[in-house]
């Protein structure tokens, strides 16, 4: 006996429904877009759409006065990595798009306690070329053997390429860990073309002298320098930020680092 009409209605309507759920349990939930420079301030764990549109060194780093963490994944598939700092310190996970590739990503801002988080994605707009040493760094700001690494006081991260041959060095009026970080891969190892706060705080072959720490590259390509604060953005008049000189290695001057009392000058031959 053929079942009622509206009884096969019934079941058609929820074969389709029950089609539909299929469908739908595998897309990917809804993601606020990070522009490029664009600060975010969210007031519950986000996850973020972004992108890198050209070959560089990016960055996509948070900063809470309470404890925010930052996690990275692919933007249809699986998580890459997470920092996790304590309270009060500014997080980031830094893409090597020389090396790996352009692509679409999924950042997730996920708040462990408080409510004031500054959220930012940057990508790197400007090269570090370090000039041939020939005054020893000593004149103080406008010395010209002097290369800069700076943070806009209004932003959460700034990110910059840097082109080095494996076993090129440089002094940087800094300690680890304070602002500061220089990031490289191996070409051949795809694990490291992607970099955490933790990850770039210490580097093969570096060498703490003073308030100095002197870098060596590994492997011959573009490597990145990532600037940030353990602070949150503020505009300020005039505008202010932070900013770290960096000089070339003298082999004749192994243990001196040039710039050691910038923004004041060294005094010659010391």
């Amino acid at each position: 006996m053929d079942r009622p009409a509206r009884f096969r209605r019934f079941a058609l309507t929820a074969a389709l429904c029950g089609a539909m759920a299929v469908t739908l349990l595998p897309s990917p939930a809804y993601a606020a877009p990070l522009p490029d420079g664009a600060i975010q301030r969210p007031k519950a764990s986000t996850v973020y759409d972004l992108a890198t549109g050209r070959p560089a060194w990016s960055a996509v780093a948070v900063y809470s006065p309470d404890n925010w963490n930052v996690s990275l994944s692919e933007a249809t598939g699986p998580w890459l990595a997470s920092s996790t700092y304590p309270t009060g310190r500014t997080e980031f996970i830094a893409v090597n798009s020389h090396l790996r590739g352009l692509g679409a990503y999924r950042a997730e801002a996920t708040r462990i306690t408080g409510y004031s988080p500054y959220v930012q994605w940057r990508q790197a707009t400007g090269k570090i070329v370090l000039p041939a040493a020939a005054n020893d760094g000593v004149s103080g700001p406008g010395d010209p053997d002097l290369a800069f690494a700076w943070l806009d006081s209004r932003d959460v991260v700034n990110v910059f390429d840097m082109y080095l041959t494996h076993g090129e060095m440089f002094w940087a009026n800094t300690t680890p860990d304070t602002g500061f970080y220089f990031l490289q891969s191996n070409p051949y190892d795809p694990s490291t073309f992607l970099r955490t706060r933790a990850q770039s705080v210490a580097v093969p072959g570096m060498r703490i002298v003073g308030n100095c720490t002197l870098y060596r590259a590994g492997y011959t390509g573009w490597h990145g320098v990532v600037m940030i604060s353990d602070t949150a953005p503020v505009t300020s008049v005039p505008a202010g930020g932070i900013a770290v000189a960096l000089h070339r290695y003298d082999p004749a001057r192994p243990d001196t680092c040039p710039q050691r009392n910038f923004p004041d000058p060294t005094p010659a031959g010391r």
